[in-house]
């Protein structure tokens, strides 16, 4: 037993994340990782500074956040439907993963085209598995793991779940629709 919390701590030391064990779905990775994003207010601030968003969207995210609570802003769930140059910068921007306080860290290299979309992101999540029309995901603080939906939910109208590994306690009852207020859900 010490010996695997020392492997795990050791791990988490060397920014080492566990891999995510997808069973039951052949479903792909696109991407997995480590950030540290800066404070929610540096974000908000960044936001203000562009002309790209209504007062009104930022104005709704800080209330989003008031009511999300502290892991808010560092527990994302976002959908991206296509591939595209503008949906990316507007994805990175909002979600705050361009922020100049935010550091990114790979640790699988990028392995998804156009013909894997729709995809999500899990920030502050790993994937563990995914079954019966569900994905289930255990809280890690920092890690970003990005999957395709192309053969779960390829127009992400089959209502697909996201859970909490071993619990299942729902955290997104329709991934296509939004998740519940902890969760900074974004969809572009």
């Amino acid at each position: 037993m010490r010996i695997s919390v020392f492997i795990v701590i050791a791990g988490h030391i060397l920014g080492l994340a566990s891999q995510p064990a997808i069973a039951e779905q052949n479903i792909k990775m696109c991407s997995s990782g480590s950030i540290t994003l800066g404070s929610f207010s540096d974000h908000v601030a960044e936001l203000r500074k562009f002309d790209r968003y209504p007062a009104e969207d930022i104005d709704d995210l800080v209330r989003k956040k008031r009511q999300g609570g502290p892991q808010f802003f560092s527990s994302q769930i976002v959908m991206k439907e296509e591939q595209s140059g503008s949906g990316d910068f507007d994805l990175n921007l909002f979600q705050g993963f361009s922020d100049p306080q935010a550091k990114y860290r790979a640790l699988k290299a990028w392995a998804c085209g156009a013909d894997d979309y729709p995809i999500a992101y899990f920030v502050g999540f790993t994937v563990r598995e995914i079954r019966d029309g569900a994905i289930f995901v255990s809280r890690e603080k920092g890690a970003v793991n990005v999957i395709s939906l192309k053969d779960l939910d390829p127009d992400l109208d089959k209502h697909t779940s996201v859970k909490v590994f071993r619990s299942g306690s729902v955290l997104c009852q329709d991934i296509g629709a939004g998740c519940i207020n902890t969760i900074f859900y974004g969809r572009w």
